[in-house]
């Protein structure tokens, strides 16, 4: 499983979030499949959404860094 953060320490808040029940359930399927954690997949879509760089551990994060690079260029020659 990758992690992406520490369980606690330096770094690291813990925080509550309010989700509808059908939204947790998808996510948490999700992160199944994945391999991850609920709270990894969780702080991974949360930080690609986000703009950071996660190194490749994610590839919607990767595909989401080439579109903005791709709409930045465009706006540049507009």
């Amino acid at each position: 499983m990758t992690t992406i953060q520490p369980r606690s320490g330096e770094g690291v808040i813990v925080t509550t979030i309010r989700l509808p029940v059908a939204l947790r359930n998808e996510v948490k399927i999700q992160a199944i499949r994945m391999g991850r954690s609920f709270n990894t997949h969780v702080a991974m879509i949360l930080a690609e959404a986000a703009g950071e760089d996660l190194g490749g551990h994610a590839p919607a994060a990767g595909k989401a860094q080439e579109m903005n690079q791709q709409e930045a260029q465009h706006h540049a020659a507009e």
